[in-house]
């Protein structure tokens, strides 16, 4: 296990906090302990499970995660990672920053390109293969890869400056938790155009799949947290039958619908639209 696998750990007493006890946790050689020595060892890929309790991880699979990773590489998201970066750049985040949910890892991968240092990156996920797929593409160590729940995260209070939840399950009361005074919530969900063309074909197997509304999401959100902004970002691209493959595998539209039995002949081009939402908590209320 080389030094860029500990490297993100490092002088972590200060964000990670024990699942077990909720003490402070600390690398000591190539693991995280506690003071009640509570000890969880680093994965060679260079990811620590911080799973208090196994819990299932979702419809997600390794294979799922793969084909995600796919379609991450087309280039159908590029435009979404740039925006982002934009954002924390207009927002002046420094610090502590929380990816949770974070997947196979491409959003993180961009941000840490990006951004560290100065900013400190803690990525999460409750899925093992997911965790462990993006642990093993940070060459550099730029990353603390968890496995991790996002009913418990395990955070010390008020420690991050900014939690990024993409296209992710939210916890706000975790987030809340975790969040400094006047930290910033980044949350991206996808519009009613996203994967447009997918959801065209599946229309007549599951016609409720062909309409989606993000507006319930939205309102949720802004009754607990101040949304400050709002920006939508489309990207179409043409695709090969391989990405479109991938993106048909790993999408949720297709939940439950055999891909197999549609015909994708037609379909050239994938459009991914997702509106990014900049809040922050007052600290006052209760969630």
């Amino acid at each position: 296990m080389g030094a860029e696998t500990t490297k993100p750990f490092a002088n972590c007493e200060d964000v990670l906090a024990c699942p077990v006890c909720g003490e402070p946790l600390s690398l000591s050689g190539t693991s995280l302990r506690c003071v009640r020595n509570h000890c969880f060892d680093l994965g060679r890929q260079g990811y620590v499970n911080l799973l208090a309790h196994h819990k299932a991880a979702g419809p997600y699979d390794r294979d799922s995660f793969l084909s995600r990773r796919a379609v991450f590489s087309s280039g159908l998201y590029d435009a979404l990672a740039a925006e982002l970066c934009d954002i924390m750049v207009s927002l002046d985040i420094e610090g502590v920053v929380v990816d949770a949910g974070c997947g196979e890892g491409f959003f993180s991968s961009r941000l840490a390109e990006r951004f560290v240092p100065p900013i400190r990156l803690f990525s999460c996920d409750i899925s093992k293969d997911a965790v462990r797929l993006a642990a093993g593409a940070d060459r550099e160590g730029s990353v603390a890869w968890l496995v991790a729940d996002l009913a418990a995260i395990p955070l010390r209070d008020h420690c991050a400056s900014c939690v990024l939840n993409i296209f992710s399950p939210a916890n706000y009361g975790e987030f809340q938790r975790a969040l400094k005074p006047g930290g910033f919530l980044i949350k991206v969900v996808p519009t009613p155009n996203h994967f447009r063309e997918i959801r065209e074909r599946v229309s007549d197997k599951a016609p409720e799949r062909g309409d989606y509304s993000n507006e319930r999401v939205i309102r949720h959100l802004s009754d607990i947290c101040g949304i400050r902004e709002r920006r939508v970002v489309t990207s179409t691209i043409r695709m090969t039958q391989e990405q479109l493959a991938a993106a048909v595998e790993m999408s949720p539209i297709m939940f439950g619908i055999d891909g197999s039995t549609l015909d994708w002949t037609s379909v050239d081009t994938l459009t991914m639209e997702a509106e990014i939402l900049v809040g922050t908590f007052d600290q006052a209320a209760r969630l």
